[in-house]
């Protein structure tokens, strides 16, 4: 499992420095019950020492006391948005994945709301309707990419709040910021509990979701 920066103390954000053409960030990782969304720090790690990226890790701070997905939250910690920012700013484009956890029952909920057929295990907001942080094409990989490696994934629906469109939240910062979709994508994955975040599903979830992102396009990892 991927390390740390040893200069991090041990309670606040985890920065992994690691390949700059991803980045992961897990904004409710807190760990200590009651949970925020339940095993998304223990999966960013699985994932980022798959694939050797750069990761940013919330197992500190609960959302109530300080919401790394809320701007005006997150602006308030000294280096998570400076840790964003250096990798962002590097020369090459970033795909930003932000991973978060839904209630299964809140899936479920969206699932009829979309009237959709299928065990949907997660689903991808990346400012749709009218603020998109990512192309369409890299929307549709993403989705060919996770069904290749036996997950189920499908575009939130227009209105819900896993759409990453509203600009309180951090899907949006980049966009608000002046950052081109040639510079960075940004996408937020709603992970359901079963099948992806429990304890005895971490391993493989991580593996299938490493491999469906090293085969997009648009991540280029770096060789070596």
């Amino acid at each position: 499992m991927a390390k740390p920066e040893s200069q991090r103390i041990q309670d606040d954000i985890k920065i992994i420095r690691g390949d700059t053409n991803l980045l992961l960030i897990a904004p409710h990782g807190v760990a200590t019950k009651p949970k925020d969304d339940i095993n998304t720090d223990k999966l960013t790690y699985k994932i980022a020492e798959q694939l050797k990226c750069s990761a940013i890790v919330n197992d500190a701070f609960k959302r109530i006391r300080l919401d790394f997905n809320n701007i005006a939250d997150a602006s308030n910690h000294k280096t998570f948005i400076p840790a964003i920012r250096k990798v962002v700013d590097a020369s090459n484009p970033t795909l930003v994945i932000w991973v978060h956890g839904i209630d299964d029952d809140n899936l479920k909920n969206e699932i009829v709301e979309m009237g959709v057929n299928g065990n949907i295990q997660c689903l991808i907001g990346y400012g749709q309707p009218d603020r998109p942080m990512a192309r369409k094409k890299t929307i549709d990989g993403l989705i060919r990419s996770f069904k290749v490696n036996s997950i189920v994934a499908h575009v939130s629906r227009d209105g819900s709040n896993y759409g990453g469109n509203s600009t309180r939240y951090m899907n949006q910062w980049f966009r608000i910021n002046g950052y081109s979709l040639a510079d960075v994508q940004s996408v937020q994955l709603e992970f359901g509990y079963e099948g992806i975040r429990r304890s005895e599903d971490l391993d493989k979830a991580s593996q299938s979701i490493a491999k469906a992102l090293s085969h997009l396009a648009i991540y280029q990892p770096s060789p070596g």
